[in-house]
């Protein structure tokens, strides 16, 4: 009988379980006039889109689509880089970035405005509505802040909390309850932003946030990390430990729901990975290159929207 190393089994069951990847009906690239790295996308409904990009203290853009991503317009540009932007569902548009920036733009109108500007990188922001929103900061590693935004005029601020380490994603899943993460921290608010309770997941820098339902919702992290809750973020159980051997070890970065059970990943490398068995599973699927390190993905029905560094931007179907 051979006398196998526990590193040689462990080598040899990764190699044995790794999945091929699943090709797509149609994924493929869009030509799009962005000028620096793209960091969000989203759409208020099936025609209308924006994404987000820009490069640090150089410059910011906003793109918009008005027919289903095909086609993209440069819309307005700012003086630096902007992260992430978010619709309600009443179809107001927010979107966030360095300078402490806040834009919004109602329903219909084609330009944004200025809702705040200060010194904070603004890493991330959610909002419920026009009246209650919560937007996450962070200078690198530290300097993490929360601010809640409204009630009595979205542009005043309600509250500020400070963290030692830095912030970079939030997402309400009810009116009242307020999820953020970042660098070791994975915080909760029941009372919209006003105050926050640290939970017991400390071991990566988490990047994205998604809850499908109000109870179901998930997390990943850079190193890897997968995160889920089925009780409104009350608690959240590790689906996957980040910093694990093997090609699964490619960086997280953002990660959408379209049903409590399935959902997508994106990540660096190519790293497209499908669920549909809330995260207990995961499947490669094929199509983007390994020169694309994705930054975020925004899934409607059966059509999707990755976007990339390099000004990049992919479309699927399924």
């Amino acid at each position: 009988m051979k006398n196998w190393s526990s590193a040689t089994i462990l080598l040899l069951c990764l190699f044995a379980c790794r999945k091929e990847s699943l090709p797509l009906p149609l994924l493929r690239e869009l030509d799009i006039p962005a000028h620096y790295d793209l960091t969000a996308v989203w759409f208020a409904d099936s025609l209308h889109g924006v994404a987000t990009g820009g490069s640090p203290w150089t410059a910011g853009e906003l793109l918009s689509t008005t027919d289903g991503g095909q086609s993209w317009r440069l819309d307005t540009t700012v003086n630096n880089r902007l992260e992430c932007v978010v619709f309600d569902a009443s179809g107001q548009g927010y979107a966030c970035g360095m300078d402490g920036l806040v834009l919004h733009r109602p329903p219909g109108l084609p330009y944004w405005y200025t809702l705040r500007a200060d010194f904070t990188w603004n890493r991330g922001c959610h909002f419920w509505d026009q009246r209650h929103g919560v937007v996450v900061a962070g200078e690198g590693f530290e300097g993490g802040l929360t601010r809640k935004l409204g009630p009595e005029a979205l542009w005043l601020v309600d509250t500020t909390l400070a963290f030692p380490n830095a912030l970079s994603a939030v997402w309400y899943s009810d009116s009242l309850t307020v999820h953020a993460a970042g660098l070791g921290y994975v915080l909760r608010s029941a009372d919209g932003g006003r105050s926050w309770t640290r939970l017991d997941a400390r071991n990566d820098f988490f990047c994205s946030i998604h809850f499908p339902t109000p109870d179901t919702g998930y997390i990943c992290g850079q190193s890897g990390s997968l995160l889920k809750t089925t009780d409104a973020g009350r608690h959240w159980q590790t689906l996957r430990e980040g910093g694990s051997l093997g090609s699964k070890n490619k960086p997280f970065r953002a990660l959408w729901f379209t049903s409590a059970d399935k959902g997508y990943l994106v990540g660096d490398g190519g790293l497209l990975w499908r669920t549909r068995n809330g995260g207990l599973d995961w499947t490669p699927l094929a199509g983007l290159p390994a020169s694309v390190d994705a930054t975020d993905i925004f899934v409607l029905g059966q059509r999707g929207w990755i976007t990339a560094l390099g000004g990049r931007m992919f479309y699927f179907e399924e």
